[in-house]
């Protein structure tokens, strides 16, 4: 028995077969994804525009805003259209040609989202050309009746896995090549964290030793990826030291950055990237919640160990969502309030913590 051969077809075939109708009609595909990418959402984008391209077809990536120097690691980053560039130093300003991809687009695939809006003010562009949407995502509650075809599935361990069962599952394994299976390796390395969290399936690995008769350098893009400027080690180094905080009886911890904070250390887009996982490493603590002043809004993230539902707090008191372990979501107040409200809603989950 191959390796392909022992991979479980997880998606429904009356959704392969739609979407295979719907690919086969069509020439102009857009792929999207959801706002400050992260890995998954590039490497699922970037793969499956990729395989759609061996497909014959003529696709275009727009990705919301610039992916973070932190992810340049995945190939190919760099040369797809970006929505917004916010007039980055050095980024070629690519919105009228990604206006231009979209209102031409004759299918669009959507992956690593669950609602139409998290792919940020490019949204209404791309909901407003009537042509059909497929959904390929991981993600809890997709707005299903915003797609044509919708194929999620929380239990999978990323985007990027969907990704390749849905190549398997299309009939077109043999189109898997060298780069399709590093971007797809990348996204689910980061959305794993290594192979730490979210990976425990058999399927996770069958997949993983497919990607890797493709011959990539998996040891190179481990080193790569925890490789970073110095600006971003100085600024772990004040967060840890200055701002963190421990609520001893919640098992929790939490910290901020405020617009100041950030500017004094240059930040990037990508620099605190990960920076909420650093907590659940310290003894007891099972719950961490990170706390990102942006322009008229506080960005929140969440992670937490065991049955700690983070989702459901982002959920009820930020606007968000996710996965049970990894949340996140958005405030309309200060930082102040953001932590607050932190602190005073871990009480409400105390039957979550651990004994």
């Amino acid at each position: 028995m191959t390796i392909q051969e022992s991979i479980e077809r997880i998606i429904d075939a009356e959704k392969i077969e739609a979407a295979k109708e719907i690919i086969g009609r069509c020439n102009k595909i857009v792929v999207c994804t959801h706002m400050s990418p992260d890995g998954d959402a590039v490497g699922s984008a970037l793969s499956v525009a990729n395989y759609l391209r061996k497909k014959g077809k003529e696709v275009q990536v727009v990705f919301s805003d610039t992916p973070g120097e932190n992810l340049n690691f995945i190939p190919g980053l760099r040369d797809e259209l970006v929505f917004d560039t916010q007039n980055q130093p050095g980024v070629r300003n690519t919105r009228e040609e990604s206006l231009k991809a979209i209102r031409e687009a004759e299918c669009f695939v959507i992956t690593d989202l669950n609602v139409p809006s998290r792919m940020g003010d490019m949204h209404k562009d791309v909901m407003k050309n009537p042509a059909p949407k497929i959904l390929i995502d991981h993600h809890l509650e997709p707005e299903a009746d915003s797609f044509d075809v919708v194929i999620s599935h929380p239990e999978a361990s990323a985007a990027s896995e969907l990704i390749y069962t849905f190549m398997l599952q299309m009939g077109d394994d043999s189109l898997l090549d060298r780069q399709i299976a590093t971007q797809i390796y990348c996204g689910m390395m980061t959305d794993t964290g290594q192979f730490i969290f979210g990976s425990s399936r058999p399927q996770v690995y069958l997949i993983v030793a497919r990607l890797l008769q493709e011959g990539f350098e998996k040891e190179k893009l481990h080193r790569d990826l925890v490789l970073e400027p110095e600006r971003r080690t100085r600024l772990k180094g004040y967060v840890l030291q200055q701002k963190l905080q421990i609520v001893s009886d919640c098992k929790a911890a939490y910290f901020s950055l405020n617009k100041a904070e950030l500017k004094r250390f240059n930040h990037q887009k990508g620099d605190s990237e990960g920076f909420v996982n650093m907590p659940l490493d310290i003894i007891g603590i099972q719950v961490s919640a990170f706390f990102r002043e942006e322009k008229n809004f506080v960005k929140v993230s969440l992670r937490s160990k065991g049955d700690f539902p983070v989702n459901l707090l982002a959920q009820k008191f930020y606007n968000g969502g996710g996965h049970k372990n990894a949340a996140g979501g958005e405030f309309l107040g200060n930082l102040q309030q953001a932590e607050q409200l932190f602190v005073k809603a871990l009480p409400l989950f105390a039957n979550y913590l651990e004994k």
